[in-house]
């Protein structure tokens, strides 16, 4: 999936998307063009199919 993939499938920019995963937009910033981390990538798929993503937990 590419971003801009994401951005569509999500209809939100990098700001937003970042807002979802709930990580900071410049990480968005840093991928790929054409492609984005597959663990990401799974993430978005949940978004867009009503899930809430999982997200790692921080001891």
């Amino acid at each position: 999936m590419t971003k801009q993939e994401a951005f569509n499938l999500l209809k939100v920019n990098g700001v937003g998307l970042a807002g979802l995963l709930g990580i900071e937009p410049s990480a968005v910033y840093q991928w790929p063009e054409n492609r984005i981390p597959l663990a990401r990538e799974y993430q978005i798929r949940d978004l867009a199919n009503g899930r809430k993503p999982i997200k790692r937990q921080v001891a």
